[in-house]
């Protein structure tokens, strides 16, 4: 004979456990952004000082304000412009943005080495620009 779920005898009710919620990283995770932000001032002055040498240094600290300005990518100049004025502030933030997603994922070593490529790539490409 088959046992049913009514002739069974009754189990004592397990001690409820406590639920964990996953701990949010609060603002300990947008480090990365706050450093870009912090700087960026600190960059710009120095882009002011580097530009007395000659445009190399610019291209090593600024790779990405100077991308607007290729010529392959046919933009205007007013355009080309105000996009390159943008990227000045917005290049060290942005990677902050970058680093926190990737520091979140893949650590704080993952993501110093994509910014050193990303940072690389750029600089490589308007080098290549420049020289063809």
């Amino acid at each position: 004979m088959a046992a049913t779920a009514s002739t069974l005898p009754k189990r004592k009710p397990s001690a409820r456990r406590k639920s964990r919620k996953k701990q949010s990283p609060g603002w300990i995770a947008w480090w990365p952004l706050l450093v870009g932000i912090a700087v960026t001032p600190i960059a710009v002055k120095a882009a002011t000082l580097m530009a007395l040498t000659g445009p190399d240094a610019l291209r090593l600290l600024y790779p990405w304000m100077l991308v607007p300005k290729l010529h392959f990518l046919a933009l205007s100049d007013s355009l080309g412009d105000t996009l390159s004025q943008a990227m000045m502030y917005l290049q060290f933030p942005l990677y902050g943005v970058f680093a926190m997603f990737i520091h979140r994922s893949k650590g704080a070593a993952a993501a110093i080495l994509w910014l050193t490529l990303l940072h690389l790539m750029a600089v490589g490409l308007i080098f290549v620009a420049a020289h063809s």
